[in-house]
C-alpha cells in the first residue's frame, strides 16, 4: 500500500508503475524509494517561435561573441518536459523553494532555476512528441546537495516537470547547445561562442601602464591631471572600439 502524501489515503502500487494518481484525492503522485511525493508540471507559455526570439536576444547580449545572433544558424527547436525536484526548506524564519536536477543534463545552471510555485498544477501525460526523460536521480541524492549548500530544514518535497525548449545552434562550424525555460523565457547555456577576453585585459594593461608612467615622471599635480585627461581619451576610444569589434 502506498500513502498519498496530500491526503493520506492508501493506494494499490500499480504493478511497474511510479508515476500514478490518487484513488481518493486524485492528486498526482511519484514513488520514489525514498517515499511518495506530490507530482507537479509547468505549463509552457512560450511557442517554438517565441523561444527562438529568446534565444536570438541572448546571443545579442553582452556575454556572447559579437553578431552572434545574427550569424548563427538555429537548427532544431524541440520541447522537452524535464523532471526537477522541488524542495520547500525554512531558512531565517522564512519559506525559501529550491530545485536540483532529477535526470542527468549537461546544463548544471538548471539548479539555478527559480520555479514559480504559484503556477504549479498537477501532472498531465505530456503531448505526442514531447520528450520526458525519466527521474533516474533519487530524492535522496538531491537532498544531499541541499545538505553541501547548508540547507537542512526541508518541510516539503515534490519532482516538477519544466517545460524547456532545447535549442541546437550552429556558428563558425561548430554545433552547440542552450536551453529555453518554456514558461519564462530565461536561456541557459554553459559551452557558447564567448566574447574573447583578451583585447579588454590588454586595452586594461596598456593603461595602467601609460598612468603609472605619468605619474612616476610628473611631480606637479596640475599637469598630471591635465596628463591623464589626455591620456585617458584615446584609451576610452580604445575600449569603444574593442567593444564594437570584439
Amino acid at each position: 500500500m502506498i500513502q498519498c502524501s496530500q491526503c493520506g489515503g492508501d493506494n494499490d502500487l500499480p504493478s511497474g508503475r511510479r508515476l500514478f494518481s490518487c484513488r481518493f484525492c486524485d492528486a498526482a503522485l511519484f514513488v520514489d524509494r525514498s517515499g511518495v511525493v506530490l507530482h507537479y508540471r509547468l505549463a509552457p507559455l512560450l511557442d517554438a517561435d517565441a523561444a527562438r526570439s529568446a534565444l536570438r536576444r541572448w546571443m545579442a547580449g553582452n556575454e556572447t561573441v559579437k553578431d552572434l545572433d545574427r550569424k548563427s544558424e538555429i537548427l532544431d527547436v524541440r520541447l522537452l518536459s524535464f523532471p526537477m525536484w522541488l524542495f520547500r526548506a525554512r531558512e531565517k524564519g522564512t519559506e525559501q523553494v529550491h530545485v536540483e536536477p532529477a535526470a542527468p543534463t549537461p546544463i548544471p545552471q538548471l539548479a539555478d532555476l527559480k520555479v514559480p510555485a504559484g503556477e504549479l498544477e498537477a501532472f498531465r501525460v505530456e503531448a505526442e512528441g514531447v520528450e520526458s526523460p525519466e527521474a533516474t536521480i533519487p530524492q535522496e541524492t538531491a537532498r544531499g546537495w541541499l545538505r553541501q549548500r547548508g540547507i537542512e530544514s526541508v518541510t516539503e518535497t515534490a519532482l516538477v516537470q519544466v517545460p524547456l525548449w532545447r535549442c541546437r545552434y550552429r556558428f563558425s562550424g561548430e554545433e552547440y547547445q542552450a536551453l529555453v525555460e518554456a514558461s519564462t523565457g530565461t536561456v541557459l547555456a554553459s559551452v557558447f561562442p564567448e566574447k574573447a577576453e583578451t583585447p579588454y585585459y590588454l586595452v586594461a594593461v596598456l593603461g595602467l601602464i601609460l598612468f603609472g608612467i605619468e605619474g612616476l615622471l610628473i611631480s606637479s599635480p596640475v599637469v598630471k591631471a591635465m596628463a591623464y585627461a589626455v591620456t585617458a581619451l584615446p584609451l576610452t576610444l580604445l575600449a569603444y572600439w574593442v567593444a564594437r569589434k570584439v
